[in-house]
């Protein structure tokens, strides 16, 4: 099973500030969203691991060592109408939330808020550069990451996160799974990516392409 452990490149300062002032941060200073965002990036191990995902239409049971039917009509359809799904779990490890815990058991709030943010928002980054990855990749066989998706977004359970992580045999990566269903490290992402053909003369922009959910057929 393919894992991905290219270094985090970068945090998106800006978004990283926004993000924190979302969850409640009164104020935060350009300094605590640099600090922070250096400390994620000092303590960060990023991994990534991912699998071709075998589903079947009917049930729509995803045909795994631990099988497990998607609850989320928006993600079979997403699913059913793409060349190539690919499972995957992202983490960048423990370290960084002990830091975060304990910032905030020190009633250290701001610093926690702008600590955890930095790590969600790295996380989501890091997603990317998998998605990036797999793009290269592709390219030479004309095929494109057309859309991801993760449990806890749109109609899709939270829970499923966990079904996914075992599917992908996480603890390749360092992550495992709690009695509650619940992930560790806390952070960690799982979802699933669908790949369409392109080819070469595509832009990989399907709004205006009379082949539209048909390419590669």
């Amino acid at each position: 099973m393919p894992t991905f452990t290219d270094p985090l490149r970068e945090i998106d300062a800006a978004s990283v500030k926004e993000y924190a002032l979302q969850r409640g941060a009164a104020e935060l200073s350009d300094d605590f969203v640099q600090e922070a965002c250096q400390r994620v990036m000092e303590l960060a191990k990023p991994q990534a691991i991912c699998q071709q995902c075998f589903y079947d239409n009917t049930s729509h049971m995803v045909l795994c060592d631990s099988p497990f039917t998607i609850s989320s009509p928006t993600a079979c359809q997403r699913i059913e109408d793409s060349a190539i799904v690919l499972m995957y779990a992202v983490t960048l490890g423990e370290a960084v939330e002990k830091e975060v815990d304990a910032l905030f058991m020190n009633k250290d709030i701001t610093r926690g808020l702008a600590l955890d943010s930095a790590l969600a928002v790295a996380t989501a980054g890091y997603t990317k550069q998998l998605v990036d990855m797999l793009d290269e990749a592709g390219a030479d066989k004309g095929y494109k990451a057309a859309w991801i998706m993760n449990p806890g977004t749109g109609d899709w359970p939270a829970g499923q996160m966990a079904n996914i992580a075992q599917a992908v045999h996480a603890e390749q990566i360092g992550v495992s799974l709690l009695p509650s269903g619940m992930l560790m490290p806390r952070k960690t992402v799982t979802g699933v990516i669908g790949l369409n053909f392109i080819g070469g003369g595509c832009s990989g922009s399907c709004s205006a392409c009379a082949m539209a959910g048909h390419c590669g057929e």
